[in-house]
C-alpha cells in the first residue's frame, strides 16, 4: 500500500491542495478584514466594541468560508497546474500516459471532496452561528434593529393579511423578539369578502409563546351592520409565523435550504413571489456542480501556461473565472426575477457553457 496512491496523484494532490488552501486563507482574510472595518462606525454603541465585533466576525467565518471557496479553488487550480505546466511536468505527466482529463479528474476530486463538508456546514451550522452573531451585536450594542426600514410591512397566511408600520427586533434575555407598530390585519372570506379588521398600537411575538397585541380595536363586519370589540392586551392565535413577515426582510441566503423550502412553500399557499427565495435554493442545491464546473472550464487554460507564461499571467486567468462566478451567475439570477422566468435554468445555463468550454478546452489540448 506503499505505493498507493500513486505517485503523480500525490503531486497534483499536494500542488492543488496547497494552492487552493493557501489562496481560500488570503480571499477569506480579506473578506473578514473588510467586515470589520464595516463595523468600526458602530464601535462604541452601547457595550459594542472590537471584541464584540471579533468575535462576531468568528461566528461569520463559516459563511465566508464558503462564498469564497469557488474563487479560491478556480484560482488554486490554475496556479497549481499553470506551475506544473510552467515547469514541463505536465508534459512528463502526459508522457507518461496521463490525458488532461485523468489530471482533471484528479483535482476535480479533491475539489469535490472539500464542498461536501461545506454544504453540510451550511446547511446545519452557519444559519445558527449567523443569528446568534447577531444576537451577541444587538445585545452589545443595547439597541434595536429596524425591519423593512421603517416602511410598511406586508404578510400573507390564508385568509389573514398583516400589515405594520416597520418594526424591530431586539434581544431580551438572550431571545430574539420582534415587535411592530401600527398593527392591522384584515381577515376575508373565500369570495375575497372583509370579515374583520383589527387595529393595535403594537404587535410583539416571542419564540415559544406566539402573539401579543396591545391596544387591540377589532371591528366585525355583519352585512350592513358592524361591532366594535375593545381589549387592551390580547393574545392573537394564528399560523402566521415571523418566517413569513420576515421572508421579504432577511437576506434568503443567509437561511437553510429546509427554512427556504418552507417560505417558497408558504408564499406559493399565498399567491406571493418566490423568485428570491428560489435562487437561494438554486444556488445551494447546484453549490459543488458549479463550483467543479467553473474549475473544469479554467483548467485547459492552465495547461496552457508555459515557461513565458509566469505567476502573474496564471494569477489573471484564475481571477477572470473567478469573476464569472462573481458576476455571471447573480446577474441571472436577478434577470429570472425580474422577468419570471425558470429559476433552475438560470442556474444551470452557466453550468452547462463552462462545461462545454471545459470540454471543448481539454479536447484542444490533446
Amino acid at each position: 500500500m506503499i505505493g498507493w496512491p500513486p505517485a503523480h496523484v500525490r503531486l497534483l494532490l499536494r500542488s492543488s491542495a496547497l494552492a487552493i488552501l493557501a489562496t481560500w486563507g488570503v480571499l477569506t482574510g480579506f473578506a473578514l478584514v473588510g467586515a470589520l472595518l464595516d463595523q468600526v462606525d458602530d464601535f462604541g454603541q452601547g457595550d459594542y466594541g472590537l471584541a464584540q465585533a471579533l468575535l462576531v466576525l468568528l461566528l461569520q467565518v463559516p459563511r465566508r468560508l464558503y462564498e469564497n471557496f469557488p474563487m479560491a479553488a478556480v484560482i488554486g487550480t490554475v496556479l497549481a497546474l499553470g506551475g506544473h505546466a510552467a515547469r514541463s511536468e505536465l508534459v512528463a505527466l502526459r508522457a507518461a500516459g496521463l490525458s488532461p482529463l485523468r489530471i482533471a479528474t484528479i483535482v476535480l476530486a479533491f475539489v469535490a471532496l472539500l464542498c461536501l463538508p461545506l454544504m453540510a456546514a451550511r446547511e446545519w451550522a452557519v444559519p445558527g452561528l449567523e443569528m446568534q452573531g447577531q444576537a451577541i451585536k444587538l445585545g452589545a450594542m443595547q439597541r434595536e434593529v429596524a425591519l423593512a426600514g421603517g416602511g410598511v410591512v406586508w404578510a400573507r397566511e390564508g385568509n389573514e393579511v398583516f400589515q405594520a408600520r416597520g418594526g424591530q427586533r431586539r434581544v431580551v434575555e438572550g431571545r430574539s423578539v420582534l415587535v411592530f407598530d401600527d398593527v392591522r390585519v384584515y381577515a376575508f372570506d373565500p369570495q375575497g369578502r372583509l370579515l374583520w379588521l383589527q387595529q393595535a398600537e403594537s404587535a410583539e411575538y416571542r419564540q415559544g409563546e406566539g402573539w401579543t397585541l396591545r391596544e387591540v380595536r377589532r371591528t366585525r363586519f355583519h352585512g350592513r351592520s358592524a361591532s366594535l370589540e375593545v381589549e387592551p392586551v390580547q393574545r392573537w392565535q394564528t399560523a402566521l409565523q415571523p418566517g413569513a413577515i420576515e421572508a421579504g426582510l432577511v437576506r434568503p441566503d443567509l437561511l437553510s435550504s429546509a427554512a427556504l423550502r418552507v417560505q417558497i412553500e408558504q408564499a406559493r399557499r399565498n399567491g406571493l413571489a418566490t423568485g428570491a427565495q428560489e435562487d437561494a435554493l438554486w444556488s445551494q442545491w447546484l453549490y459543488p456542480l458549479a463550483t467543479l464546473a467553473l474549475v473544469f472550464a479554467a483548467i485547459p487554460f492552465a495547461f496552457g501556461q508555459r515557461r513565458s507564461g509566469g505567476f502573474g499571467m496564471r494569477l489573471m486567468v484564475g481571477i477572470v473565472f473567478a469573476l464569472l462566478a462573481r458576476l455571471v451567475q447573480p446577474m441571472l439570477g436577478n434577470l429570472a426575477v425580474a422577468y419570471a422566468l425558470p429559476m433552475l435554468l438560470a442556474h444551470l445555463l452557466p453550468i452547462l457553457a463552462l462545461l462545454a468550454i471545459g470540454v471543448i478546452g481539454l479536447r484542444w489540448r490533446r
